[in-house]
């Protein structure tokens, strides 16, 4: 059981893990965000200087790439989640994407102008529940051209229908949570024109903010009763008949949401104070155009501030205590009231120009709460900044401490690109292999040193070029990195048997096949090689199966038991390269193993007298757990006479015979009938 210090140790590098990624898929939208803030840009600019038409275009590509914004956020973190799963980039966006439909049109949660969902919040949870599904599940990619295709898309659908179903449930279910918080903060009754309800008004706000829901959204018909009721309050007062009302929606707009809510402009200048950081430096000048503007996505997201325990706290306070301020100093009559609804986009600074009826009291009562701002984020962003630095020194990848979170971030967006490019190269250079099906089997001899007769054969896969060229086996590679060695383990037990139905194989001679890790620890293997040796009507004694070390190291109770069933059925199972990793003598007693091949390194080590000893002991070490012990790579004279020496039982390497097709197999074995007639 660990120690309470253990697990707050592993909660902190989780903590840091997830500001990590957060931090990466942020600056991914960079691009986007960047080019909402031109956009806006523009259409202040043409709007100051009449251009009525230029104006609206960009405002109205604004609005398009804010509403853009939740579903980008969406399809970003879902592709660079993928990479942390088994799931092709592909299929996870898709899952997270129709997910944070199904929960945004369920919650009410679509833009009014373009039915996009419009929620950064469920952006964010849709793609980190289609990781938590897909971590949990490992579905093999579709690929036409594999021989298991239909058995993989059966698994696809039923995942796909799984999660849409589960989606559908949950987004239900949301949506009851979502109508019950919004009844229930709608039920309290507290005026936000007034001053104890203004305090809790913007209490809510900031809480909702806090963890990536947009409070004016989701409160949108108090905040249409706030706007309306400012309209006719204002109009009242220029008609003389009432005074200004001291809460207004100007009076939230120009004061309590500078910079975006929380009034991060004050974070955004101390980080550029006081901040030591390169990384948040350079994260607040990037989202600095789009603050000014009043959208602080990439600063809510980039640090970030959602979920993130020490800056949730300024956030939430310090339009509070704005809100106090700007109060009193309207209430004292330090200076006049807000006079005029602002737009929510206007720059700080002049909002409050604006706000104030064109007044400069305006502007200096937002400068003063900007920088009471700056001190009240200082120490809560300055302890973020601290333990952040910490996590970097002791990161367990050891990166360098010069190295800035954001060069991290450009490195792992690099890598994530180069990864999928080489998985696509990888994708077209196995399409259109087996698309010309050029693979053939090649065989390489293993000769007994005592019962000549009794030989038998290794299956080795190669592949034909178009010019007939025999290429060696780099192909494997791709399909390692594709996770796809089940499908070629597949393609090859079909291809050996085919060959084998022309053999004139004896009772005493079998063929070996190498089987990857991935396949031997599959559900149904055993089955699935019965059921192939039945189907072209092969004896189970004349297979033998090759695994690795890998496998065994892998300590798995299906492995054992796959085994198991292979020998019940008369099928001989040998390691693969015994000697060059970590298995060991209780290994050779706990599998049943008919055979152990000794790889070439062992052999090329005994030049020494503590070498030959070694090679001499591993020997006695197979024979011991009752297993035939193979010399492999032998090609020299003085080699064969040493591993016989050492008491080896059979052997295979270049000296004997190189690689041949299945023609020459069959000469060598018509040749052995001959002789042994």
């Amino acid at each position: 059981m660990r120690s309470s210090h253990q697990k707050f140790k592993a909660s902190h590098l989780a903590s840091h893990s997830y500001i990590y990624d957060l931090s990466a898929i942020a600056l991914l939208l960079l691009p986007l965000t960047l080019s909402n803030a031109i956009a806006v840009l523009l259409g202040h600019t043409f709007n100051q200087l009449d251009y009525a038409a230029a104006s609206n275009l960009f405002f109205h590509l604004s609005n398009l790439l804010i509403n853009i914004y939740p579903l980008s956020f969406c399809v970003i973190a879902g592709y660079y989640l993928s990479h942390k799963t088994t799931f092709s980039s592909a299929s996870f966006i898709i899952y997270s994407v129709t997910l944070f439909y199904l929960l945004s049109i369920e919650s009410g949660s679509l833009s009014a102008s373009f039915n996009f969902p419009n929620n950064p919040l469920l952006a964010l949870l849709s793609a980190s529940i289609t990781y938590l599904y897909c971590y949990r599940f490992n579905l093999q990619q579709l690929e036409p051209q594999s021989l298991d295709f239909s058995s993989r898309l059966f698994k696809h659908v039923f995942h796909f229908f799984l999660f849409t179903s589960s989606a559908l449930f949950l987004s239900k279910i949301m949506a009851k949570l979502v109508t019950y918080f919004t009844a229930l903060i709608g039920s309290m009754n507290a005026d936000p024109l007034t001053f104890s309800g203004g305090i809790v008004y913007q209490t809510i706000l900031g809480l909702l903010g806090a963890i990536g829901i947009n409070g004016h959204n989701m409160l949108f018909t108090i905040k249409q009763t706030i706007y309306a009721d400012t309209q006719q309050n204002m109009a009242d007062w220029a008609a003389g008949e009432a005074s200004l009302n001291i809460i207004n929606q100007g009076f939230y707009d120009a004061f309590l949401s500078m910079g975006g809510s929380g009034n991060t402009i004050s974070l955004l200048l101390c980080i550029l104070l006081f901040s030591k950081e390169k990384n948040h430096i350079m994260l607040a000048l990037t989202a600095l155009p789009l603050v000014m503007f009043n959208i602080n996505e990439v600063l809510l997201f980039g640090l970030p501030i959602i979920f993130n325990p020490l800056l949730i706290v300024p956030f939430v306070a310090l339009p509070i205590i704005s809100f106090l301020m700007t109060y009193l100093a309207i209430f004292s009559g330090i200076i006049s009231p807000v006079t005029n609804i602002v737009d929510w986009m206007t720059p700080p600074l002049f909002s409050g120009y604006i706000a104030m009826g064109d007044n400069i009291e305006g502007t200096l009562l937002q400068l003063v709460i900007i920088i009471t701002g700056i001190f009240v984020y200082r120490p809560f962003y300055l302890a973020f900044a601290g333990k952040y630095a910490l996590h970097n020194k002791s990161s367990i990848t050891n990166a360098s401490v010069e190295k800035s979170i954001f060069q991290h971030l450009l490195t792992n967006v690099r890598t994530s690109a180069a990864s999928s490019l080489v998985h696509s190269s990888a994708q077209k250079r196995l399409s259109q292999m087996l698309h010309k099906d050029g693979f053939v089997m090649y065989y390489q001899l293993l000769q007994p040193i005592v019962k000549k007769d009794a030989i038998s054969f290794e299956a080795l896969l190669r592949y034909q070029d178009s010019a007939g060229n025999i290429c060696p086996p780099t192909f494997i590679s791709d399909f390692q990195l594709l996770k796809m060695m089940p499908t070629l383990d597949k393609l090859v037990i079909d291809k050996v048997l085919a060959d084998m139905q022309k053999m004139p194989l004896s009772q005493n001679q079998r063929i070996a096949i190498n089987i990857s890790v991935a396949s031997i620890e599959e559900e149904g293997f055993a089955e699935h090689l019965i059921s192939r040796l039945e189907y072209f009507s092969i004896p189970p004694q004349w297979l033998e199966i090759e695994i690795t070390e890998e496998a065994i190291l892998n300590n798995s109770d299906n492995l054992l038991n796959t085994l198991e069933i292979l020998r019940s059925y008369g099928i001989k199972i040998a390691m693969d390269d015994f000697g060059t990793g970590y298995a060991s003598f209780p290994h050779l007693l706990k599998y049943p193993f008919d055979k152990i091949k000794l790889d070439r390194s062992l052999l090329l080590d005994a030049t020494t007298p503590k070498g030959k000893q070694l090679y001499q002991l591993i020997t006695k070490m197979g024979h011991i757990a009752e297993c035939d012990v193979v010399a492999e790579g032998i090609e020299t004279e003085e080699e064969f006479k040493f591993v016989v020496d050492c008491g080896v039982d059979k052997i295979q390497g270049f000296l004997i015979s190189r690689p041949m097709p299945l023609s020459d197999v069959q000469k060598l074995l018509k040749l052995q009938d001959r002789i042994q007639s």
